[in-house]
């Protein structure tokens, strides 16, 4: 992600056990909550075509790695 300015938001609600294994997800790499929940919706978005082709194709893993 560029180091702009960020100044939209999106809220997100999420049940206890879904937060708490976020948030464990967040603590193992070292990241606040919200910095992991933002990496992750734009690692999600970048790779997202490669994802759904792999998945109409049958392919089980996506290759293309940066």
């Amino acid at each position: 992600m560029k180091t702009r300015t960020k100044t939209k938001q999106i809220v997100v609600r999420f049940d206890e056990p879904s937060y708490a294994k976020i948030n464990d997800f967040a603590n193992t790499e070292h990241r606040g909550l919200g910095e992991f929940v933002r990496h992750a919706a734009l690692f999600y978005i970048e790779y997202f075509d490669d994802a759904e082709e792999a998945i109409l194709t049958g392919r089980n893993k996506v290759s293309k790695r940066r």
